[in-house]
């Protein structure tokens, strides 16, 4: 599985705060496509906190489920154009009106019935799980069975890996620790190799680092005074542009990446 890191001024050259959600949606979308397991905001030199705080935000919420974005997030005026982000339609996002025995949904905690969390889980219905659990902390659980309320269900709580592509995680990192826990880097960049004369060295867990819209990834590791840690590839040789827009550059990457893991024999 890949994860995939970009920096902390990928919005800065965004004229307007509707260009901005936008982006983020195209980036979103990008790391839901291919299943991207985290995205990584990186940042170093003199960090845009707001952009950073936007991004991180916005990319939260288009990965919670919609049915559960109105009990997670309140009045945030960093949503407040959340109506021109795409839907990402991930597993998790898609669930029946009526949950089925069996079934695996993300819910959150709404209150406690004695012993018993009660847990949202969409459509107006309710999970009942033993154990009293944080008021809004997100579960996953595992439908078991109707109970005397049509709209409650008693559940448990489901351990281990989701059962299907439940999306992205989110975290911020200093470019110091950027790779920290991958068995494996790929840098990306017009200055690097063309990816027809390379093979990607990629591991169980692979990160795919992109540069911004001023410095390309091996000038931002020269001017923190780092090592670049991995192959710097260029994904499109030849390229017909004069730049290649961040999100634009993630879905080639990705799209190539997934080629050669899931086509080539």
């Amino acid at each position: 599985m890949f994860s995939i890191a970009i920096p902390h001024d990928f919005l800065s050259e965004t004229p307007d705060e509707p260009s901005k959600i936008r982006k983020l949606g195209y980036l979103a979308r990008a790391a839901s496509v291919f299943k991207v397991s985290t995205v990584i905001i990186y940042y170093y030199g003199a960090p845009l906190r707001e952009d950073i705080d936007l991004a991180k935000t916005v990319l939260e919420y288009l990965v919670t489920p919609p049915y559960l974005r109105k009990r997670v997030y309140k009045i945030d005026k960093r949503l407040r154009l959340a109506g021109l982000l795409p839907p990402l339609k991930i597993p998790s996002h898609v669930v029946p009106k009526e949950p089925r025995i069996g079934e695996v949904r993300e819910g959150v905690v709404e209150r406690w019935d004695g012993y018993y969390s009660i847990v949202y889980i969409g459509g107006g219905k309710y999970a009942k799980i033993p154990k009293p659990y944080p008021v809004g902390a997100r579960l996953l659980v595992r439908i078991e069975a109707p109970t005397s309320r049509p709209d409650t269900y008693r559940a448990a709580i489901y351990k281990g890996p989701p059962p299907a592509y439940w999306g992205y995680k989110v975290e911020v990192r200093p470019i110091q620790s950027l790779t920290d826990g991958f068995d494996a880097v790929i840098l990306t960049g017009r200055e690097g190799k063309p990816i027809c004369e390379v093979s990607p060295k990629l591991g169980k867990n692979t990160l795919v680092v992109f540069g911004g819209p001023r410095r390309g990834v091996d000038e931002i590791f020269k001017e923190s005074g780092l090592e670049l840690p991995g192959d710097l590839i260029n994904f499109a040789p030849g390229q017909g542009t004069e730049t290649i827009r961040t999100e634009e550059a993630v879905f080639i990457v990705l799209s190539i990446l997934n080629y050669i893991t899931k086509c080539r024999l």
